[in-house]
């Protein structure tokens, strides 16, 4: 008969893998420890511990400090010999000099380190030699490399990919780097959930084939630790951002989508300094699923179906706050106990109504309806003459941004790259609305675009004929609601996604990287979008999920918004903070 712990590690085994449990696993392990600690973090994994993990929970664990590993602080050069210093750090060379400093002045009792990568042995012993007083307890490999948005969704926080598609003989060590950090996500991610996928990548781009060499040249040099006893062998697909760039250019209508739209979610936090009118309280909001019971049932809403959730939770508020009726003094002792909570349940509601005023506001003063409508009519149809009258209207309009300008004339460009005249007048006419040097700047994007992911650039045929739509009805089998005019266009990836998971994904265009075990059906996906992903694509992968029972992960280098789109294509964004992993270094 089979064990309580098989029949437990089977029940394991068959629940749908989740980036956000797999990231706060690691750190409930490490917070363990017995005692009073500290906990001692770099820029990099401050920012994902707080994807998972609260405040709140982190005090829970006796964790008295949370400081980083190179600060430099007078206060933290104090001596805390009664705390543990817990370390979760990644392996990189700035975080290896901190550790080494840290170890040679030491101020905690003893330090249990965790990486959250691979760690060379050149590394390891440059940090045993730093320990002079022998107070380094242990040293792990723990495989949490990745920010944890959503339960299906992740990424490498690696906004500029640009340079990668020059030339490889020309990449700085820079760009060298980034495409590493990239790989190094992919790894942690499956050490994560403890598979050792098949590789397919799009075949189109040398880019995903890059990648898809480097992921399988780790996996063999790191053979042992991916040596996992898994008869359902998952697929890691690997595909390139240029391939689809119509869906970061588009208006998103899904909540998560249309708050990293026009108010940008940076870390699962919201900057509203400059919305008008704004509450000191409101000036930066949290949208977490893990910490925001509301928003984890209303992210993947469309616009519509908010408004009536917000609605009905002020009234769940108003219901909770009426029902306060004190007369007794038991009643005074309830209400005291509950106050807590209607305290926080009053916040959440507040927080959710002046996002919606806003997004609200938004819509309305900036026509962004009218222009969601223009721009999924040039991303579906093949109506030239209608579509250079809606473009002109909307560049003459005053009111619409001139942000949504340059993604309605970048649209026009991609779907109609051989009317060199009209492109031309395109361009003519955002050079006179341009008022400033941010706006100056943009006015290269359209033909940027074009050598990014122009028709010449991509492999694949995006425009197929009578639209992409068409062929989204043909693939799904038609759609029998009523055509929702703002969301018409699909991502790329759902037809990827759909030719995947019913074994007809051609091994043509999305080869397998070793013709050892081949196979065409599918129990698990690993999607990963090197150039970044979309809240649009993870909500489609959120509603395949929903119907499957969980069996796709979506991963990229960032989380892409049209603004953050057009800075990475034009080499406006800069990583000049990111650090090289140094596995390398032996």
């Amino acid at each position: 008969l089979p064990s309580f712990a098989m029949m437990q590690d089977y029940k394991a085994s068959r629940r749908p893998f989740s980036a956000i449990a797999a990231f706060r696993q690691y750190v409930e392990k490490i917070l363990a420890i017995p005692g009073m600690k500290a906990l001692l973090v770099d820029k990099d994994t401050m920012k994902m511990v707080s994807l998972v993990v609260s405040q709140t929970q982190i005090i829970s664990k006796q964790v008295f400090i949370v400081e980083p590993i190179d600060s430099k602080a007078k206060s933290s050069k104090a001596p805390m010999n009664h705390l543990k210093a817990v370390c979760l750090v990644r392996p990189t060379s700035r975080t290896l000099s901190s550790l080494e400093s840290a170890l040679k002045k030491p101020k905690f009792k003893e330090y249990h380190i965790f990486f959250t990568n691979f760690v060379g042995e050149k590394s390891l012993k440059a940090v045993a030699q730093a320990d002079e007083y022998e107070l380094v307890k242990q040293v792990q490999e723990y495989y949490a490399d990745f920010y944890a948005v959503n339960e299906d969704l992740w990424h490498c926080n690696l906004n500029r990919t640009r340079p990668l598609y020059s030339r490889r003989s020309n990449w700085t060590e820079a760009d060298q780097g980034i495409l590493r950090r990239n790989v190094q996500g992919i790894l942690s991610m499956l050490l994560s959930a403890k598979k050792r996928p098949l590789i397919r990548y799009q075949k189109a781009s040398a880019l995903a084939k890059a990648m898809a060499i480097e992921v399988v040249s780790s996996m063999k040099e790191e053979n042992a630790v991916f040596d996992f006893r898994d008869s359902q062998q998952p697929t890691l697909l690997i595909l390139d951002r240029r391939e689809d760039p119509i869906t970061p250019l588009l208006m998103q209508w899904t909540y998560q989508a249309m708050v990293h739209e026009l108010l940008t979610i940076t870390n699962n936090r919201v900057d509203m300094h400059d919305v008008p009118d704004v509450k000191d309280d409101m000036k930066q909001v949290v949208m977490s699923i893990t910490q925001d019971e509301f928003f984890a049932k209303t992210f993947t809403h469309n616009f519509g179906d908010l408004g009536k959730s917000i609605k009905d939770l002020v009234n769940t508020y108003k219901k909770k706050k009426g029902s306060q009726n004190i007369t007794t003094i038991q009643d005074m002792q309830r209400f005291v106990e509950q106050y807590p909570e209607l305290k926080t349940f009053q916040g959440n509601v507040s927080k959710h109504v002046a996002v919606m005023v806003e997004l609200n506001r938004r819509v309305k003063e900036e026509k962004l309806m009218a222009v969601s409508e223009v721009e999924q009519n040039l991303a579906c149809d093949n109506e030239h003459g209608k579509a250079i009258e809606e473009v002109m209207r909307i560049l003459d309009d005053s009111t619409v941004s001139f942000q949504r300008k340059v993604c309605i004339a970048a649209l026009y460009h991609l779907r109609y790259e051989n009317q060199r005249n009209e492109m031309s007048t395109i361009r003519s006419i955002l050079k006179d609305r341009a008022k400033d040097s941010s706006q100056r700047r943009l006015l290269r994007f359209c033909d940027e675009i074009i050598k990014y992911a122009g028709a010449k650039i991509r492999g694949g045929e995006l425009f197929r004929s009578g639209g992409f739509l068409s062929m989204v009805k043909n693939v799904f089998g038609g759609l029998n609601e009523i055509e929702n005019v703002y969301t018409r266009y699909k991502p790329l990836l759902a037809t990827v996604l759909d030719s995947l998971l019913k074994g007809k994904l051609g091994l043509h265009d999305y080869p397998f990287m070793d013709t050892v075990g081949q196979r065409k059906d599918v129990d698990q996906v690993f999607v990963y979008i090197i150039g970044g992903t979309t809240y649009s694509e993870a909500a489609l992968v959120t509603g395949l999920n929903k119907s499957m029972g969980g069996r796709i992960m979506l991963g990229g280098s960032c989380m892409h918004n049209s603004a953050s789109f057009i800075n990475d294509v034009m080499g406006f964004s800069e990583q000049s903070d990111l650090e090289i992993d140094i596995k390398a270094e032996g």
